[in-house]
């Protein structure tokens, strides 16, 4: 995963809440896209419970949607 090719769901208009999934097995919900800082190589995510989480871009395997979760 790049930092462009996560950006690309970010900015979508409107913005449709995904799932990161990453190499260990771990996924992550994206519901608000202000809540996201991409960087080059890493992604910082601050959670509704205000948790955070910091992924690496190049441990993500996957993006899917949650509309059809």
């Amino acid at each position: 995963m790049t930092k462009h090719e996560l950006e690309e769901h970010l900015n979508r208009e409107p913005f449709q809440p995904f799932r990161v999934n990453t190499a260990d097995g771990k996924s992550v919900e994206i519901r608000n896209p202000r809540m996201v800082v991409p960087t080059e190589t890493r992604l910082f995510i601050v959670a509704a419970n205000d948790s955070w989480h910091y992924i690496v871009l190049r441990q993500v395997t996957s993006i899917e949607s949650l509309q059809a979760a």
